[in-house]
């Protein structure tokens, strides 16, 4: 026998009651994501009536503001309308999500529509990126550098940082219900 067959068997454990529901920070997380998905899906699919002079205009200040630094929002553009259609379908996921809250269930489901929030705005940077600017590089035209990045980098960034952190929270908590399921089992 080896050391390694005389090692002693782990104990049986039981899935904390914790890791079979979603942490606070998360479901508030969920709720100001699903909210603002909302909010931005709503802007770009109503344009041009939310844009730059239209009547609906005045509910989107800060987006008509962003829509200078980023054109992808101050115009139509089908990229932008696809996402925006993501983040509806989104908001649908989370809503359930939350409603699950407290189940195992909201916790997996939340786990999968957060890393489809993650990866949407990562998309959006390359799509982005890989134009050469093309929405964005107006402003580094004229010079406003601290613009550009404060004003179409930075809130940005909030989109991969935070989804990005629930991602990580929910993943260990189904690794520890994963791990923890065949002793269960057995």
């Amino acid at each position: 026998m080896t050391s390694v067959d005389a090692a002693p068997a782990p104990s049986p454990s039981t899935v904390e009651p914790r890791d079979l529901r979603m942490p606070t920070w998360v479901i508030v997380w969920l709720t100001i994501s699903a909210i603002i998905q909302t909010y931005d899906a709503c802007y770009v699919l109503l344009g041009p009536l939310s844009h730059a002079g239209g009547p609906l205009a005045g509910f989107w200040p800060g987006h008509v503001f962003y829509g200078t630094f980023d054109h992808r929002y101050g115009q139509f553009d089908a990229f932008g309308s696809a996402q925006s259609w993501a983040n509806l379908v989104e908001v649908v996921f989370i809503v359930w999500a939350l409603f699950h809250a407290r189940k195992w269930s909201g916790v997996v489901v939340g786990l999968i529509v957060t890393t489809a929030t993650f990866w949407k705005t990562v998309i959006y940077f390359l799509v982005e990126a890989s134009s050469g600017l093309e929405m964005t590089r107006q402003s580094l035209e004229r010079g406003d550098i601290v613009g550009f990045l404060m004003v179409a980098v930075l809130p940005n960034l909030f989109w991969i940082v935070f989804p990005l952190a629930v991602v990580i929270a929910l993943g260990r908590q189904v690794l520890r219900v994963g791990r923890a399921a065949p002793r269960l089992a057995g």
